[in-house]
């Protein structure tokens, strides 16, 4: 007997309830892809399909109303077993920096989880680099910073080790054999910045700031076109790039951590035991 995870089963009742896809992404706070990838390992699991499409209509297949009964049924017995293990929904506001590159991670169905348990809740979140985050975090801007410390940092505690791998485009002819490596980075604070540079300093590689940007799209963007190289943690690498594997000195490790202010509400403290766990 297969489980059926309750994170498909959230999203399959809200298509069924909806009949569209983009209005169930926006009422549960995740990516149209997201939903629609959920739905399919739903599909994979019961070995069905759940929904009847066309061009312009979704609506549930006769083995889709069957599982629809059954799965309203679990998810509210799942939050009354929340509430009563748990206690009731919180409210309030939690401010809650991110680094960008979790904000495309696993981290973003925790926290999709946690609105919808908690709809009197108000999460602003604000992503940005780490030194940034960590310094608005000391100007009170925000209740928790999850980001990524320099090495020797003893800012927060510890949540992930994530390895740096070196990406480009299959499509480029840079290989990362260059005797002079042309990239493509976040402007300071950036950690990874500080990383790459470190790092081929120690080995002795030459190299040549391309591209300078904060956004991970234009990063992306100019890595694709060709326009130099750059790093990603290995499950956040964007789409159309690759890992390079050529002779290129190792990135290694960076750390994930959690910063808070001193004192932070009930709500906040929920949402960071949800973060910690979620991004191991």
């Amino acid at each position: 007997m297969r489980p059926l995870p309750t994170e498909l089963l959230r999203s399959f009742v809200i298509v069924a309830e909806t009949a569209n896809f983009t209005v169930a992404s926006e009422r549960i706070s995740l990516s149209q892809s997201t939903v629609s990838q959920h739905i399919r390992r739903l599909e994979d699991l019961v070995g069905v399909a759940l929904f009847e499409r066309d061009t312009r209509n979704v609506r549930l297949s006769r083995q889709g109303e069957a599982l629809h009964r059954y799965a309203v049924q679990i998810l509210k017995l799942m939050d009354e077993a929340m509430t009563t293990v748990c206690g009731p929904p919180l409210n309030g506001k939690v401010r809650l920096g991110l680094s960008e590159d979790f904000a495309f991670s696993k981290l973003a169905q925790g926290l999709a989880s946690f609105v919808q348990r908690n709809p009197e809740v108000e999460l602003i979140i604000s992503t940005g680099m780490s030194g940034d985050l960590f310094r608005e975090l000391d100007e009170g801007k925000h209740d928790l910073v999850l980001a990524k410390r320099l090495s020797g940092s003893q800012r927060g505690y510890v949540v992930s080790r994530e390895p740096l791998h070196w990406c480009g485009s299959p499509t480029s002819s840079l290989t990362g054999g260059e005797s002079v490596l042309p990239l493509a980075l976040h402007p300071e604070p950036s950690v990874t910045r500080t990383r790459i540079f470190e790092t081929l300093k120690a080995a002795g590689r030459s190299y040549r700031v391309a591209i300078v940007s904060s956004s991970i799209a234009v990063i992306q963007a100019a890595v694709t076109a060709g326009l130099g190289i750059s790093a990603f943690r290995g499950d956040v690498i964007p789409d159309g790039l690759i890992r390079l594997t050529g002779d290129l000195p190792d990135l290694g490790v960076l750390e994930y951590v959690i910063d808070r202010q001193t004192s932070v509400s009930k709500t906040a403290a929920a949402l960071e035991r949800i973060i910690a766990d979620t991004a191991k």
